[in-house]
């Protein structure tokens, strides 16, 4: 796969979000996966019904594989028992990377919970599993992950 096809489905997922300016949400997250892989996160959601948000993702990491950039869009379904809104994602995407690691594509299931601080404030804590694959065959694994988010 080209550069260039993954640099386009890039454009293509976080035109299909239409930006975080539109957004409700957004947030910043810090990950871990058990290979020690280290993922800074940015996030943005965007309400397209009561229990339903379209979700971007993009994720840089650090330590052995630094340079990989994680980058997703997905539909969350959720549902609030307030403070709580426990959350389920669905998504693909790319995981961009430098030489000479391969570039690919990324399926990923995420399960979580969102923490109501305040109205416009917000902890989340989520458990992502995602499949990604390559020119040899494919990988899996989990990342854990913890973050903040503001709501507008």
């Amino acid at each position: 796969m080209t550069r260039a096809r993954c640099i386009g489905g890039v454009v293509l997922i976080l035109s299909l979000v239409g930006g975080a300016a539109a957004a409700t949400n957004v947030g910043l997250g810090v990950g871990l996966d058990p290979t020690g892989i280290f993922l800074i996160n940015a996030l943005t959601e965007l309400p397209i019904s009561a229990n339903f948000d379209v979700r971007a993702e993009l994720g840089v990491a650090t330590g052995n594989m630094a340079g990989l950039m994680l980058v997703t869009a997905g539909i969350l379904a959720h549902q609030e028992f307030p403070p709580f809104d426990p959350f389920l994602v669905l998504g693909a995407g790319v995981a961009l990377t430098p030489p000479p690691f391969t570039t690919g594509l990324v399926l990923e299931a995420t399960a979580g919970v969102r923490i109501a601080l305040l109205d416009a404030l917000a902890l989340f804590t989520q458990a992502r599993f995602i499949v990604r694959w390559l020119e040899g065959g494919f990988t899996s694994g989990p990342v854990y992950e913890a973050g903040i988010e503001v709501r507008f």
